[in-house]
């Protein structure tokens, strides 16, 4: 009798800690997968006054203080805007925005889709953002890569941008790729911080 209280007791601490686990990661229900890698939702907020849900997702181990890869969906609930005029707007916004900033712009002609990437530098944040606009739904909606790379304060900083531009050439086409053949994920229409 007393193996099988034991018995019991251990199942009980094993299912315990296997439910305490899955409580300390509540977005896990929730993930898409970009290029191979798993991202989980980690932030869903709805700004009401345009209309707009964004959904950010980060892999497992990452935080938004040091993530090197992050996925973004967002929806324009309320634009009459087509995918081509989204990401047109997204470079007028991010030219003004980050003066000096090279975008690149394409269109798809086959599906009318837009992507835009550019790099960004901030302190000593290295960041690539690649983005594709498309319709799902009759809603337009941009999926957002983004890839980072952090230049600590003893490293050449030159050597530093140098290695992430090379890193950026050697993978650019790939991203791009792997977000024009994604299957556009589900908009969360629910708030998570």
């Amino acid at each position: 009798m007393k193996k099988y209280i034991l018995i019991m007791v251990c199942l009980i601490s094993i299912l315990g800690v296997a439910w305490a686990a899955g409580q300390s990661h509540p977005g896990k229900s929730k993930s898409i997968t970009f290029n191979g890698k798993t991202f989980y939702l980690s932030y869903s907020v709805n700004d009401g006054s345009v209309g707009q849900w964004l959904n950010e997702y980060l892999p497992t181990g990452s935080n938004f203080n040091n993530y090197t890869d992050m996925f973004a969906v967002r929806s324009y609930e309320n634009s009459k805007s087509t995918p081509r005029q989204l990401a047109a707007s997204m470079v007028a916004i991010y030219t003004k925005q980050y003066p000096g900033v090279k975008s690149v712009l394409s269109v798809d002609e086959e599906t009318g889709d837009g992507f835009v990437s550019y790099i960004m530098i901030e302190g000593n944040i290295l960041e690539h953002n690649t983005y594709r606009t498309t319709i799902k739904d009759r809603t337009l909606i941009s999926l957002q890569y983004v890839h980072r790379k952090y230049c600590s304060q003893q490293e050449d900083r030159q050597k530093c941008m140098q290695s992430f531009a090379q890193e950026v050439r050697n993978h650019r086409a790939e991203w791009v790729n792997a977000l024009k053949n994604m299957s556009v994920p589900t908009v969360v229409r629910a708030a998570k911080s």
